[in-house]
């Protein structure tokens, strides 16, 4: 993990990481769904926003974003998050392949990526806001609407739903570091873009423990729900 200062800590304490180096699992472009509607839902918001700066209405309340969705600051965070995500999701042939020991099957593929902390950060407050129970009501609309292509079973999507993906993602992207993670990222940033990367048994092992909480968080362990690994 790569760690610069942010600040001046007190004495005793240790300043905040900037970045964070994650692991992200490539779900067939999964995670990238609900990040798409929230950037959507966010562009809305700012026209709303840059409008009602523009003409103020003098018989209507002007739109009052909550923090950290006004001045366009979750946007700019889900926007590049967007960027960093998206290559390591529905990646093709000749990417390389995460294999077990002697190549006995495959894994789904995992990338070891740096993101800056404040977008992990932004993205749980934004998630946080959405789910908020006194949401204005024509914002709570706009998520409605961007969140019903969500829809997987029977019930159309909503708000809940979206937010769920939200917060979980941002879980997934904050995961608290371990000695399988380390053990996990530095294997993959030793092996050259574009090559197999054939795990240790103790990687193997680490691979497993690892997949258990992402899989915990992301599909709240279910079976049926698991990713290929």
């Amino acid at each position: 993990m790569t760690e610069q200062p942010t600040g001046h800590p007190g004495p005793g304490e240790e300043a905040p990481p900037r970045e964070r180096t994650v692991l992200v699992v490539d779900l067939d472009g999964e995670p990238l769904a609900p990040l798409r509607a929230l950037e959507e839902i966010l562009l809305c918001l700012g026209t709303w926003e840059d409008d009602d700066r523009r003409d103020p209405g003098t018989d209507t309340e002007p739109l009052r974003l909550p923090p950290p969705l006004a001045d366009r600051i979750a946007l700019a965070a889900v926007q590049q998050l967007l960027s960093a995500l998206t290559p390591t999701q529905s990646r093709g042939p000749g990417c390389g392949r995460l294999l077990a020991p002697d190549g006995r099957y495959e894994h789904a593929p995992m990338t070891a990526l740096t993101l800056p902390a404040a977008d992990i950060d932004l993205l749980s407050a934004t998630a946080a806001a959405l789910g908020h129970p006194r949401l204005d009501a024509d914002i709570a609309d706009v998520v409605d609407a961007h969140a019903e292509p969500l829809a997987g079973g029977c019930r159309p999507a909503g708000r809940t739903d979206l937010v769920s993906l939200l917060a979980r993602l941002a879980g997934l992207l904050d995961l608290a570091h371990t000695d399988d993670t380390r053990l996990l990222t530095a294997r993959l940033r030793a092996t050259p873009p574009g090559t197999d990367c054939v795990l240790s048994d103790a990687e193997e092992a680490a691979h497993a423990r690892t997949a258990d909480r992402m899989n915990h968080i992301w599909a709240h362990g279910s079976g049926i729900d698991r990713y290929l690994y």
